[in-house]
């Protein structure tokens, strides 16, 4: 009876742990399509933002005005990798 009882608790926390691994890279998933990084400060802006670019027939995302002025400004500068 113990060991029964053992090895369902075994199985049991087995696939909470398999599932919650699961359940995170679907959310990384989901993040990588609903999160862009910033060209000039690296900070991660949600793709509605109303603060876009397009350089070279690239759109691109910023966290606040003053990235857009300064990538407008000079765009090859922040593209450099």
């Amino acid at each position: 009876m113990k060991t029964t009882l053992i090895i369902c608790i075994f199985a049991l926390s087995f696939g909470a742990l398999y599932t919650s691994k699961d359940t995170e890279a679907n959310s990384l998933v989901m993040l990588t399509d609903s999160v862009k990084i910033d060209p000039v400060c690296k900070m991660k802006v949600k793709t509605s933002s109303n603060l876009k670019s397009t350089y070279q027939k690239q759109e691109y995302l910023f966290c606040g005005k003053g990235c857009k002025l300064k990538f407008d400004k000079n765009p090859e500068q922040y593209l450099k990798k």
